[in-house]
């Protein structure tokens, strides 16, 4: 179970907004008495960051400032604490900023909030990922901390740092702000070109010399296998542990877990020894060992244990052995290097009909929290350049809707956020379905966040022309047969509803209109032509049913043919649901109707004496 916040209120005014945070985020919350806040901080601020994911205080900055104040020792070791105003307003970060995780944590909290987010850090405002703030959200370590203000200015004045990596880390999914290059092999060993200039950041588990003024980030990559003989004190393990880093020359802070045999799952020594360098100690079963294919170095554990060893074929269930074992005060250790998996994810994000202001706050959220935006390159270009900043974009043409989402989700199986943009609603006539499908053979966890559809706009704009129902159907054959699509126009004409057609596509379009005149003419009333819906150049203009024509028409028009009960009175279109206020029009109406019908039914079929009346 991951670790929770806690959630401190100081006045009951506060409760509301905690509630609703504990609501999103879990975990308790805390009112101390008056007077207890500096002791209840203190016994927080200890707890382990598995126990406790941070402090979150509901009410004043400075009060909760001034009880934290002596306490504050280190901003990679203190925890975050987050300041929310008591009306939810507001969420202000205060300590633990990157490496604690306070920014991810407020962020949290003004998304549960929909409150504005006051970051101070200026890489947080630019919407730069920082190194220790990468460092943070991968689990990665951080060396050479102290440079770490020259190498954050530097991404704030150039926008972009130089990054070198191990080949086996140059697929993770850096944010854009990083210039990745790899790392030259020179004798085994990886080493920067001779005239490459020097990166300011390393993404590397080898223990070389840092470069002046860089940063390493050290993934948790190594597994360590670790046999020992009985009673062997922790300080031997930990010992023989970084003499084969050394050996290897790897950094210690890549350890990421040992193993052992199930014999060895409760030798003091060897639990001490995990505890000491802060991993866990992992049995690997016998089943799982004796499957392994080897060859592993002979070992005493063949006779005695009937096993193929013990740290080689520990080592080996996580991944590939880095070198064979090496043995020293009683103890016996083989690494081996665990692949990285990031879960990252598709979000689906119905854009609306155009303008921004038609985006809903969900979408919003969706596309600032990711770190690629893939689509249909007028659906990215619609959204504002400021949501755009600092992410990967990658923009297609019309037609490659299957290469977007298989891009899209090949990019989350690496690691990435991606929001895939989908005009309008995704799932009317959007990527949502094909996401799904595809997805299918993936492991990639799938979100579609609903969108305003662009008969939504143009009901707006129109009046009200689907109170009853609404019946959406798309003109364009290139994904079902025309015949399909004329079923389709014959129900709908029979229903009665309001109906609205998408994607008038120029092939054989006469053919199409000349069918939608055909199988709706008996439409009363005018056919509305919204243009250009939801973008600031949107019009509309009402035509008769035998005036629609490819030249009225084209793929940005929407095409709305009003249903049976609606009205349309030069301006507007009305759908009558049938309200006590209504009946006496209605009735009115219908009335008008008859009359209408038999003058034109007499002027057509004139009088026995030849006159008309």
């Amino acid at each position: 179970m991951s670790a929770l916040p806690a959630i401190l209120i100081l006045s009951s005014r506060g409760e509301e907004t905690a509630r609703r945070l504990a609501s999103t985020l879990g975990g308790d919350v805390l009112s101390p008495a008056p007077g207890e806040l500096k002791t209840l901080l203190t016994s927080l601020w200890e707890r382990p960051r598995t126990a406790l994911s941070g402090i979150i205080g509901v009410g004043a900055a400075a009060i909760y400032l001034r009880a934290a104040g002596p306490l504050l020792r280190d901003k990679a070791s203190d925890p975050p604490l987050v300041c929310v105003s008591e009306d939810g307003h507001m969420v202000v970060p205060l300590t633990g900023g990157h490496l604690g995780g306070g920014f991810d944590l407020a962020r949290s909290c003004a998304k549960a909030l929909d409150a504005t987010l006051a970051a101070t850090c200026s890489s947080d405002r630019a919407g730069l990922t920082a190194p220790d703030l990468l460092c943070r959200r991968w689990g990665f370590v951080l060396e050479g901390k102290e440079h770490l203000p020259a190498v954050n200015g530097a991404l704030l004045d150039e926008g972009i740092l130089p990054l070198r990596a191990d080949p086996e880390f140059l697929r993770l999914p850096f944010p854009p702000c990083y210039r990745v290059e790899p790392a030259e092999e020179k004798d085994g060993e990886t080493a920067p070109g001779e005239d490459a200039p020097h990166p300011k950041v390393l993404v590397s588990f080898r223990n070389a010399p840092l470069p002046p003024g860089a940063v390493r980030l050290v993934p948790p990559c190594i597994v360590a296998g670790v046999g020992c003989r009985k009673g062997v004190a922790a300080e031997d393990v930990v010992e023989a542990l970084r003499a084969s880093f050394r050996e290897g020359g790897y950094t210690l802070s890549a350890l990421a877990e040992c193993r052992t045999i199930p014999e060895k799952e409760f030798e003091p020594g060897l639990v001490e020894a995990a505890n000491l360098l802060g991993v866990p100690l992992r049995i690997c079963s016998r089943e799982e060992l004796l499957a392994l294919p080897g060859p592993f170095t002979p070992s005493v554990a063949e006779r005695h244990l009937d096993l193929p060893g013990v740290a080689e074929p520990c080592a080996a269930t996580a991944g590939p052995l880095l070198a064979p074992r090496t043995s020293s005060r009683g103890v016996t250790v083989a690494l081996s290097l665990r692949p990285l998996r990031f879960q990252g994810r598709v979000d689906v994000v119905g854009t609306g009909p155009g303008d921004a202001r038609f985006l809903t706050a969900e979408a919003r959220a969706a596309i600032e929290g990711a770190e690629v935006l893939v689509g249909y390159a007028l659906y990215i270009d619609q959204i504002p350049e400021a949501w755009r900043r600092n992410k990967w974009v990658k923009r297609f043409s019309m037609g490659e809707e299957e290469e977007r989402v298989r891009l899209a989700l090949n990019l989350a199986e690496r690691g990435y956020a991606v929001a895939l943009l989908s005009g309008g609603d995704p799932v009317l006539f959007g990527m949502a379905g094909l996401t799904h499908s595809l997805a299918a053979e993936t492991s990639v966890p799938v979100r579609v966040i609903p969108g305003i559809s662009a008969i939504q706009a143009a009901g707006a704009l129109l009046g009200a022309p689907y109170t009853n129902g609404l019946t959406c159907i798309s003109l364009s054959d290139y994904l079902q047969p025309w015949e399909e699509v004329l079923q389709a126009l014959r129900g709908a004409a029979l229903g009665g509803l309001t109906v609205a057609l998408y994607n008038p596509v120029r092939r054989d379009l006469e053919t199409k209109l000349a069918a939608v005149r055909e199988i709706f003419a008996s439409l009363e009333g005018p056919v509305l032509l919204v243009r250009d819906v939801g973008r600031p150049e949107e019009s509309f203009r009402a035509i008769p049913l035998e005036a629609l024509s490819p030249a009225e028409v084209d793929m940005r028009t929407l095409v709305v043919l009003p249903g049976r009960n609606v009205l349309w009175n030069g301006t507007r279109l009305l759908d009558r649901r049938g309200y006590r206020s209504e009946r006496g029009r209605n009735e009115s109406t219908e009335r008008v109707r008859e009359d209408e019908a038999v003058v034109r039914s007499r002027q057509e079929s004139p009088s026995e004496e030849g006159a008309a009346p």
